[in-house]
């Protein structure tokens, strides 16, 4: 079984490396959303890996929100998946998990 350890370093590279990115934007346009939207949608491939981390976040909330009485809190994994993605959000939940796992034993 994969430490809990690990989950919660891939849960801090998962919101450190995709905020790395984003703040090259940001220096680069400012806050414009519009110029991100198109960047994001600008071609089909950019809409696959776009569409693909939003369906990514949706699995990530709606089986967060199944696993409550498991982990205790949700609100933690859906505020790092609304505030960074599913880079984040998805490896807390299995940590969170684990020791959801561990108590229940």
């Amino acid at each position: 079984m994969v430490s809990r350890r690990v989950y919660v370093g891939l849960a801090v590279l998962g919101a450190v490396v995709p905020y790395a990115a984003f703040a090259v934007f940001i220096s680069r346009h400012g806050l414009d959303l519009v110029r991100l939207s198109q960047q994001a949608f600008g071609s089909p491939g950019a809409a696959f890996f776009a569409l693909d981390v939003v369906v990514c976040g949706v699995t990530v909330l709606v089986g967060a929100m199944r696993d409550s009485r498991l982990i205790g809190t949700k609100w933690a994994v859906a505020i790092a998946t609304l505030l960074v993605g599913p880079s984040c959000g998805l490896p807390l939940w299995l940590a969170l998990r684990q020791v959801g796992e561990i108590d229940e034993r």
